[in-house]
């Protein structure tokens, strides 16, 4: 958020990458007498030209906004959920970018954090990386919303209500991550329609995006 002089409002979007910690003070003189500051690591999204075109701070105060302190005197201040959602979809629109259906749950999907008896396991045919908003939000906003096995479009054949719906497939299977391994979007993560991303987990490995594509073509 761009405070001070105008233009005021929102010039830059993006997620923390790693959580809370301390280290060196950014103040000189706090510094030199031994004090630290809480830092987050960011990976940034979208970063525009405040010169240019910001979000206006004037929109921030309609309707659902209008309760939230958008100028605070202190960090730490958490938007809630449901202003922080349609900041997404407003953000989105003036971006001229899909907004990304990120709130759901796959069918094939098991909480992993609960205990089931022996014998009643499935099959899990998504990892957290498939789960992480804020890479599927990255990955759909350069490949769009069309599956990339089969072309279809949930849009265009439901409208309205598949508006920004589609699955998210990572390309590397569990066994090749090592500790360190650092998600990238773009490289790792492809948009798939929910049939083609069951298809894609019927092996494992997982069938390739391409070999998926040769079992249709065979098929027609």
């Amino acid at each position: 958020m761009k405070l001070g002089g105008e233009p005021r409002g929102i010039v830059a979007s993006g997620w923390v990458t790693l959580g809370v910690y301390r280290d060196r003070h950014w103040d000189k003189m706090k510094y030199a007498k031994g004090q630290t500051a809480r830092y987050v690591d960011l990976h940034w999204d979208t970063l525009l030209d405040p010169d240019v075109n910001i979000f206006p701070r004037a929109r921030l105060g309609d309707k659902i906004y209008s309760d939230m302190c958008w100028e605070p005197r202190a960090s730490g201040v958490r938007i809630p959920d449901e202003v922080a959602v349609q900041l997404e979809m407003d953000w989105a629109l003036f971006l001229n970018r899909p907004f990304v259906v990120n709130d759901f749950s796959y069918a094939d999907e098991i909480d992993v954090a609960k205990n089931y008896v022996e014998g009643a396991a499935r099959q899990i045919t998504v990892n957290v990386y498939e789960r992480s908003a804020e890479a599927r939000t990255v990955c759909i906003n350069h490949f769009g919303l069309i599956c990339c096995v089969c072309g279809f479009n949930f849009e265009k054949a439901y409208g309205k209500i598949g508006s920004g719906f589609i699955h998210v497939h990572h390309l590397k299977s569990l066994s090749e991550i090592g500790k360190n391994y650092r998600l990238n979007p773009i490289d790792d993560l492809r948009p798939v329609c929910p049939n083609c991303h069951a298809m894609l987990h019927r092996r494992k490995p997982a069938y390739s995006i391409d070999e998926l594509k040769q079992v249709m073509k065979r098929r027609k």
